[in-house]
């Protein structure tokens, strides 16, 4: 069994161009040598017969014949025309009994014509070409009668090329096409070769069996992904996609290669990220009610940039560590300041036991048991969101330990989350603002210490306010306090701000910020229920 020869797409590719290249110069090479020589043929017949035409009617040449006197003008005459005049090998004149008047060579003047076919011009007076062999060799012969001024024929002219001649200019002909074919096929070939070379990088390299495979694997590993994955070209053009886009994004229609983004993700930053020409990474954002972590990143080829990728998860570790590092560990806090109040008021008791005053603790115990009915009263009627009312619980045990007066609102109002704004979202926003209004606070020595809590829902809108009576933010600083790792209070710090920043602008919210120094500062969040997409 024969084994079977692979070669590769840069060999094919060349060996095609190459084998076209050469089969077409053939055929062409075939049609112009055929009419260059045919041409040739002709031009050379044309040239003897103008040549013999214009001797034949010199009157010289006439009345030479007409006289019957040969002579030394008349072979001067032909001898000049003979050497001014290209491609003419021979021109005779002679007269009607075919004896040589004049010939290139003058030892044969006087002598008979040679070839046998000069009888046809002087039977009949007819113009022609013929072939035949001469006293020097084969020739291509152009007859034409001499007419005196009685219009009577006295003689005729002949002239001629050597076949030998004939040839030798089309093989003269012939090799000048063969040259030029053959730099035609050497160019050809060396534009076949680059050709190759281009579409070989073009393709990175890779043969079409590698190509084939390295699809298949990008659609199996890119559908077994857990991210989404949506690709764009420079028209906005969808040109890549996997399930997990489908899944997330909620798309009914699974066709959407060619369609253009906006059409799929209405508020998609692609085009834009194309625009800037710069990446942006662990972005959250919104589409279709759906907290989404993405990363969207320029497709770039030569430094010229051809599209933009998307990768984006929802539900991932990635999401539950960045819970876990906002919203859950402001309730975590808030439980342990909880559980540090507690702890303390049953030391009280525990005390007021052991020195043996058990009316004292009855009175504390019922102190403390109406002073927290009454806040988590208010809270709860006021909070319906449980992990906010408990966040608000344990954040008024912390500022209590730290001296400091935090209280909600009795015109706040809050009810269950639901929609695109999650409790997790909240917990960050009011956990990170009543922290910093607590370091705030600290940092002042004078003054009462009060933090004012309000929650206030409407149809379309929920709004946080938070107003401490701390020392303010300095003028300079303000377009600075959302800037991740910037802070007053020291290092390894400056992300709460950074955090509520990036949930307001995911959630097309507001930030207010009102401040005085040395009288206090007042945070006002404002949240559109509805998602709106510029």
């Amino acid at each position: 069994m024969k084994k079977k020869i692979n070669l590769k797409l840069q060999t094919k590719i060349t060996l095609l161009n190459v084998s076209l290249i050469f089969v077409s110069l053939v055929i062409t090479m075939f049609f112009i040598t055929r009419s260059k020589i045919a041409n040739i043929k002709k031009e050379i017949e044309i040239n003897i017969m103008n040549v013999a035409e214009i001797v034949a009617q010199s009157p010289l040449v006439v009345d030479s014949l007409e006289n019957q006197s040969p002579g030394y003008e008349v072979q001067k005459y032909v001898q000049g025309i003979l050497n001014s005049t290209k491609k003419i090998d021979i021109i005779t004149v002679a007269d009607m009994k075919s004896i040589r008047y004049a010939h290139p060579h003058t030892e044969k003047v006087g002598l008979e014509f040679v070839g046998g076919d000069e009888k046809k011009v002087i039977d009949t007076g007819e113009r022609y070409v013929s072939v035949a062999v001469g006293t020097i060799g084969q020739q291509m012969r152009a007859f034409v009668p001499v007419i005196d001024k009685q219009g009577k024929q006295v003689g005729f002219v002949m002239a001629s090329t050597l076949t030998e001649s004939i040839e030798k200019e089309k093989w003269d002909a012939t090799v000048t096409l063969l040259f030029l074919s053959l730099i035609g096929f050497v160019i050809g070939t060396i534009g076949a070769v680059i050709l190759s070379e281009n579409i070989k990088e073009t393709l990175l390299g890779y043969e079409p069996e590698q190509i084939t495979k390295l699809y298949l694997q990008k659609e199996e590993v890119l559908d077994a992904m857990a991210e989404g994955i949506i690709a764009i070209d420079e028209n906005g053009n969808v040109t890549l996609f996997n399930n997990a886009a489908i899944q997330m994004l909620n798309i009914k229609n699974k066709h959407i290669i060619g369609r253009n983004i906006y059409n799929i993700v209405p508020n998609s930053r692609l085009p834009l990220i194309m625009k800037s020409d710069k990446s942006e990474y662990n972005k959250d954002m919104i589409i279709n009610e759906t907290l989404i972590l993405s990363s969207r990143i320029p497709i770039k080829q030569n430094n010229k940039i051809i599209g933009a990728v998307a990768i984006f998860r929802d539900k991932t570790e990635v999401t539950r560590l960045a819970e876990e590092l906002t919203g859950v560990k402001q309730i975590v806090e808030a439980l342990r300041a909880n559980t540090h109040e507690f702890m303390n008021k049953l030391h009280v008791i525990l005390g007021l036991i052991q020195i043996e005053e058990p009316e004292e603790a009855k009175k504390y115990i019922l102190n403390v048991t109406e002073e927290q009915q009454q806040k988590a009263s208010l809270i709860m009627r006021k909070i319906e969101e449980p992990t906010i009312a408990a966040l608000m619980l344990g954040k008024i045990s912390r500022a209590k330990e730290a001296g400091i007066n935090l209280y909600l609102d009795s015109k706040s109002c809050l009810k269950k989350i639901s929609g695109r704004i999650n409790s997790n979202a909240l917990v960050t926003i009011l956990g990170n603002l009543i922290e910093n209004s607590i370091e705030a606070i600290n940092l002042t020595e004078e003054g009462e210490k009060v933090i004012k809590v309000l929650m206030f829902e409407t149809d379309d809108t929920i709004t946080i306010r938070v107003e401490d009576t701390g020392g303010g933010i300095k003028e300079s600083q303000l377009s600075k306090i959302f800037n991740k790792g910037f802070s007053t209070k020291g290092e390894n710090r400056g992300t709460g701000l950074f955090l509520i920043k990036n949930i307001i602008d995911n959630l097309n919210g507001r930030i207010d910020i009102r401040t005085e120094r040395g009288e206090g500062t007042k945070f006002i969040i404002t949240i559109p229920k509805e998602e709106k997409n510029d």
